[in-house]
This record gives C-alpha cells, sequence and structure tokens, in this order.
C-alpha cells in the first residue's frame, strides 16, 4: 500500500494528531471544516486517507511569527516594559505575559530589572522568541556564542554582562542575567561600575573589574583556586567514600557532617554544577590527601 493509499481510523488520528474524538466528529460533520472526507467505512467505522489528514493537521499547524528586522537589529540591551514586550511579541494585552509567568513556571524568562515594575532588555526576549519552547520543533539554531575571558590579564579591566557570563560557565547572557536577578549567584557582589550609555533608553549596563568577577567565580567553584595545581588529582565524595571504606558518598558526607572526619572539613575545591539534580556545590579533595587519611585510619600491622 503506497502512502497516498494508507487509511487512519478514528483512534489512530487520536494518538499520532495529538487530538481527541468530539474534535475529529465535529470536524467531519461540518463541511467548511476542511477535514477531508471519509474514504472507506467498515460497519460504523469511519477510515480516512492518512495523507489527506496530515494536511489538513499541517495547516492546521500555526506559523511562527518572524520578527521584523529592525526588531532585531535594535539594541539589545534596551530596557522594555510589559507593555513594551507584548507589543514587541505582537500580544494585544499584557495578561498573556502575566498568564504565562503565573500559570508556566520557567515558560517565560524572568524580568532583567525590577525596579519601577518588571523590564526585559530586549536581546532577553528576542532569544526566547527564536527559541520559545512549545508546539512544533524547537529550532535547535545556537545562539551567538559568549565570548572566551580568561581568568589572567588587567584585573581593573572592565567586563560587561556576556564576559562575566562567560567566565562563570553560563551559555547565554540571558540565562545569567535571569539567575543574578533571582538571587542565584550570590557570590558575586553588586556591579563596581552601572555604564548609562547617552541615547539609549535602557537601563545602565553592569561592569564588574576582572579581579572581582575572578574572585567570584573562584568562590563558586567554577574557577580553580589560587594556586590549584592542574595536575593534582582531586576526588569527589563518591571515590573519597571508597577508599576510606564508606559505603557511599551520603554515608562520607553524613559523617563528615557530624564532624566525625575534622581532617577533611576543608574540601581543597568546589565544582560547581548547574542545573544538576544532585548537589550543586560538590566538594572535592586531593587524593593523596585521602589515601594519607585513609593509612591512618587503617595501619598496616
Amino acid at each position: 500500500m503506497s502512502a497516498a493509499e494508507r487509511l487512519v481510523d478514528t483512534a489512530q488520528i487520536v494518538s499520532e494528531f495529538h487530538t481527541s474524538k468530539p474534535r475529529i466528529s465535529e470536524w467531519s460533520n461540518n463541511p467548511d471544516s476542511g477535514f477531508p472526507p471519509v474514504a472507506h467505512t467498515e460497519g460504523r467505522k469511519r477510515f480516512w486517507r492518512h495523507d489527506q489528514v496530515a494536511q489538513f493537521f499541517a495547516q492546521r499547524a500555526p506559523k511562527k511569527r518572524a520578527l521584523p528586522a529592525a526588531v532585531l537589529d535594535a539594541d539589545p540591551n534596551e530596557l522594555l516594559t510589559k507593555r513594551e514586550v507584548a507589543q514587541l511579541l505582537g500580544y494585544t494585552r499584557t495578561s498573556t505575559i502575566d498568564a504565562y509567568v503565573r500559570d508556566r513556571p520557567g515558560y517565560f524568562p524572568e524580568p532583567d530589572e525590577n525596579t519601577d515594575g518588571p523590564m526585559w532588555r530586549r536581546g532577553t526576549v528576542v532569544a526566547w522568541a527564536g527559541n520559545r519552547p512549545g508546539k512544533g520543533r524547537r529550532s535547535s539554531a545556537p545562539g551567538p556564542a559568549l565570548p572566551p575571558v580568561s581568568a589572567d590579564g588587567d584585573p581593573d579591566e572592565l567586563l560587561g554582562t556576556a564576559e562575566v557570563a562567560s567566565l562563570f560557565g553560563y551559555s547565554s547572557t540571558a540565562s545569567f542575567s535571569s539567575a543574578l536577578y533571582q538571587g542565584r549567584i550570590p557570590e558575586l557582589p553588586e556591579p563596581d561600575l552601572l555604564e548609562k550609555q547617552e541615547g539609549s533608553r535602557g537601563g545602565p549596563r553592569k561592569k564588574w573589574r576582572r579581579a572581582t568577577a575572578v574572585a567570584a567565580a573562584r568562590r563558586r567553584g567554577v574557577l580553580p583556586a589560587t594556586g590549584h595545581d592542574d595536575n593534582e588529582d582531586l576526588v569527589g565524595a563518591a571515590e573519597a567514600a571508597r577508599i576510606l571504606g564508606y559505603k557511599d558518598a551520603d554515608s562520607l558526607l553524613s559523617a563528615l557532617g557530624h564532624g566525625l572526619l575534622p581532617d577533611l572539613r576543608q574540601p581543597d575545591a568546589f565544582h560547581y554544577r548547574r542545573g544538576s539534580a544532585g548537589r550543586p556545590r560538590q566538594q572535592h579533595w586531593k587524593r593523596s590527601r585521602i589515601e594519607e587519611l585513609a593509612a591512618r585510619r587503617n595501619p598496616t600491622p
């Protein structure tokens, strides 16, 4: 049977095209709906041509709204009010954004500023609109890569949001700004400078001294501590537990929390894992240090 000859019944349409039996019945009984005619019947069971059904649903799929070039080329750091964001996205009411925030947590980006009301940077909204979650195939095109930033260099050089986001391991300025706004980067202090650009409606741009950002990144664990030897073998809680004879990482961390391992109270490094389902801030110790402790705890006769 060719693809054009393939027939599907109501249950198959519901399963493949994620609709409901009442909707199919409604469309089928309405000659103006555009739903294809019944191609075959077996008793009370009806069948339709699969290619015609697929074409019907393809025509019903919402078309992705392309943002005007003027919007894409405008200053990405310009701050927009909720009403301006709604207008940019083609919404007639701001209640659409309110519904996103209220009913679908994490769907719409968090505001970049919230002084006299929530405000979003144009770049945040444009990035969301280009890759917004929802029905249909999500765009797989990656956003612009953040610039590589070295921890070395002039400690007094001012770094912008993109550079600090890169230093902290974020994939975009939008995700970094959202995390910063929500207080999820407590290691990073207030900016060293707020730079206001003349003629721009956007708020002042945040700037941090390289030394400030690097020190915060080291405290967070996304950069190695000062004096850390890259060749030094570090182990996490699971490997340390194995060497010391504990059942698992949780057992070792429990003993550590109860003061039973005072020699390990101060780890040699922290590894910070964003988006991890486990502990985001993970302690690491030098393997040599763990092995020395194991030897003292279990001396060879």
